[in-house]
């Protein structure tokens, strides 16, 4: 099997801005580490990598504003996904508050969006894929930022090519498009907010 496309640096265009730098962090308060997410095998929810620092709660304020916009974005494109995911936040808040996870439980307190994580990724070029730890009736969101020209999105189980421009929000189902993303030129950063299954389905909530 090949490099995974979400971390080989073929897939990362060098930056053009001085003290950027290409690559990808996910952040979340609350999840499974990659390859362990099934409880019966004794694996519990943990805070990610990223938010293992002493800078963990300034990061988490840090985002709290476009983790608002996505939050209300979300809640007006699907309600049903908003409470659903609003109710396993309270969950979460109450099982780290009873297995004395304070570093997960400060997280959380300040924690402003609906999704349970985010990635944030400055200049990659993905091929297509899915993501399959997604809910299928889940959206993610993606939010570009930046000064790169000639971005594409491509949707190719649909069959078209959408123009990804810097300020563009776009919401899809994850797990259901197959999609990938062509970059011209120009550095990009994206916000992706998305939600795993398997955090819902520990909280016990639809």
């Amino acid at each position: 099997r090949t490099a995974k496309w979400r971390t080989t640096t073929l897939n990362f265009h060098p930056a053009q801005e001085p003290g950027l730098i290409p690559g990808c962090i996910n952040i979340s308060p609350c999840w499974f580490q990659q390859g362990h997410e099934n409880p019966l095998d004794g694996f519990i929810l943990e805070v990610s990598a990223t938010l293992k620092s002493d800078r963990s709660l300034s990061l988490i304020i840090d985002m709290q504003h476009p983790a608002l916009l996505s939050s209300a974005a979300l809640r007006v494109m699907h309600p049903q996904l908003y409470r659903a995911s609003m109710s396993t936040h309270v969950e979460l808040g109450h099982w780290v508050a009873a297995h004395g996870e304070d570093q997960m439980y400060r997280c959380l307190q300040h924690w402003a969006s609906a999704y349970s994580s985010a990635a944030i990724v400055c200049n990659r070029q993905s091929p297509g894929h899915r993501d399959p730890k997604c809910p299928p009736e889940g959206f993610d969101i993606l939010t570009c930022i930046g000064s790169y020209k000639h971005a594409v999105m491509n949707l190719t189980n649909l069959g078209i090519d959408l123009v990804y421009n810097p300020g563009v929000m776009v919401s899809y189902s994850g797990w259901l498009v197959r999609h990938g993303i062509r970059v011209g030129e120009g550095d990009r950063i994206v916000w992706a907010w998305f939600m795993r299954d398997s955090v819902h389905n520990y909280a016990g909530t639809p």
